[in-house]
């Protein structure tokens, strides 16, 4: 049996609890065939990971892929254009400025957490071949991925963007990234946005994260319920509510229930139509029109649209 296939038969019994979403990351990670991985979709949002039974905890999609899948273990580095370099825990930042200073003398300390690409791509490549040797999971998690590679033809991309894409397609292709198991998650909403010469390459993974389905959004209203920060009319339910907010994330439920907190008046059904055609017309930046007509019940009208942009929010 190959080491791949050991290393998801030895994590069978947790990958199978995970989302469907991180049940394939996981599997293609530990099958060791590739370096790059593209999770889109979804990504602006929270996700609920279990703790204890009915309890649970919700957290943003980098922090539940550190923490989650990889444990914060070893090296878990964060990066993108405006906070630069950082990492899950403290303890792994001081470890890497220590190692690079004491390497590079002569280099500024703050080079090496650069917002700046061309430095910070430079720096965290040698400081990952540096730990090589010592057997460590090493992974890179680049937040707004469509910035580092625009989608766009390679005779438009400036200076900066052309390196990224070289760099990330060669580290796409690296054995020596592979063997090491140095892995780069790079996140994006919409894949369309990335550069297709990277994006379409075989040698990359895309794993898709959904929009919460009904059971996700009623069991989210149900956690802010048990905390005493949900306020309904009477009948109206967290697994009612759950099931009228298709084309919702959580984030978008949590907004809606946390302003209805904060002016004192309950969710209604039609404070959660006008809230949620709200929330999906200002998400849809104009391309999408409510169109209200005498036999179609609000709710339904709402609803229907909404699976229209959750749709179109599957297929950007």
């Amino acid at each position: 049996m190959k080491e791949g296939q050991q290393l998801i038969k030895k994590n069978l019994d947790y990958i199978n609890i995970l989302p469907s979403w991180a049940q394939e990351l996981s599997v293609k990670y530990c099958s060791k065939t590739a370096n790059l991985y593209f999770v889109h979709g979804n990504i602006r949002d929270f996700l609920p990971h279990k703790m204890n039974e009915g309890e649970f905890m919700f957290v943003k999609i980098q922090d539940y892929i550190s923490e989650v899948l990889f444990g914060n273990k070893d090296i878990i580095v964060f990066y993108d254009k405006s906070g630069g370099i950082s990492f899950c825990m403290s303890q792994m930042e001081k470890d890497y400025l220590k190692a690079m200073t004491a390497r590079y003398p002569n280099v500024p300390p703050e080079d090496f957490l650069s917002k700046d690409p061309l430095k910070a791509f430079d720096y965290l490549e040698r400081y990952f071949v540096l730990n090589l040797p010592k057997d460590l999971r090493i992974v890179l998690i680049i937040d707004y991925a469509e910035t580092i590679v625009p989608a766009d033809e390679i005779g438009h991309l400036d200076e900066i963007d052309r390196y990224c894409l070289v760099t990330l397609n060669r580290w796409s292709h690296e054995p020596l990234f592979t063997k090491g198991d140095i892995s780069v998650i790079m996140m994006t909403e919409n894949l369309t946005d990335i550069n297709p010469r990277l994006s379409s390459s075989p040698a990359t993974v895309k794993v898709t994260i959904p929009f919460p389905d009904g059971a996700v959004r009623s069991q989210f209203l149900q956690f802010l319920e048990g905390r005493g920060m949900l306020l309904a009319e009477r009948g109206l339910s967290p697994e009612r509510m759950g099931a009228l907010t298709s084309g919702l994330n959580l984030l978008n439920l949590n907004q809606l229930v946390a302003e209805s907190w904060q002016e004192d008046k309950p969710v209604t059904l039609d404070y959660l139509r006008d809230r949620k055609r709200a929330i999906i017309e200002n998400e849809a930046a104009g391309l999408l029109e409510f169109i209200d007509t005498a036999t179609i019940c609000p709710m339904s009208r709402a609803t229907n649209s909404s699976r229209n942009v959750s749709r179109a929010r599957r297929e950007r």
